[in-house]
């Protein structure tokens, strides 16, 4: 029996903590020492009315100056603003069911976008792929998103786990 993707929506709505992110370029295994670093924090939300938005930001102290605040001021370090910038991810948009791969509340491809805001201005306009798998263990749901494509000729993959804190 088919699912409709309404039903897909109202399943997957809900915020999600950011437990683990794995990163492949040509199959090998990136070091934690790039992109959100070793103990990444994030929130990924998605609304039962199609809106979602993501938050991922590296934790590590060098990567996180603590002298910066917003608004940023004329004395701050370009420096720091960039490694605050260079280390997190930010972005929201509508986001639906894939209709072209078979989806359930569990498995399938949900798109983001396109994306109508983005802290990497690149992505601002895309609509990006995204496989989900949810599993629930102890009481406790878990949401596996796979990220696959090619980026200067490289293959990568990040495989993301998210807890759900809170259903919407």
């Amino acid at each position: 029996m088919k699912v409709k993707h309404a039903d897909i929506i109202a399943a997957l709505a809900g915020t999600y903590s950011l437990i683990n992110n794995t990163v492949t370029r040509n199959g090998t295994i990136q070091p934690e020492n790039s992109g959100w670093g070793r103990n990444p924090t994030g929130l990924l939300t998605y609304t039962r009315w199609g809106y979602m938005s993501a938050n991922m930001a590296a934790t590590e102290e060098d990567w996180r100056p603590k002298g910066i605040r917003w608004p940023p001021k004329d004395t701050d370090s370009d420096a720091d603003w960039l490694l605050v910038g260079k280390h997190t991810m930010s972005y929201a948009g509508p986001f639906s069911i894939n209709a072209s791969v078979p989806a359930t509340k569990t498995q399938g491809q949900i798109l983001h976008g396109p994306l109508q805001v983005a802290s990497i201005p690149s992505m601002a306009g895309e609509t990006q792929q995204r496989d989900y798998l949810v599993k629930e263990q102890d009481g406790v749901v878990y949401l596996y998103v796979t990220v696959t494509g090619v980026t200067d000729g490289v293959d990568f993959k990040s495989e993301i786990v998210w807890r759900r804190v809170a259903k919407g």
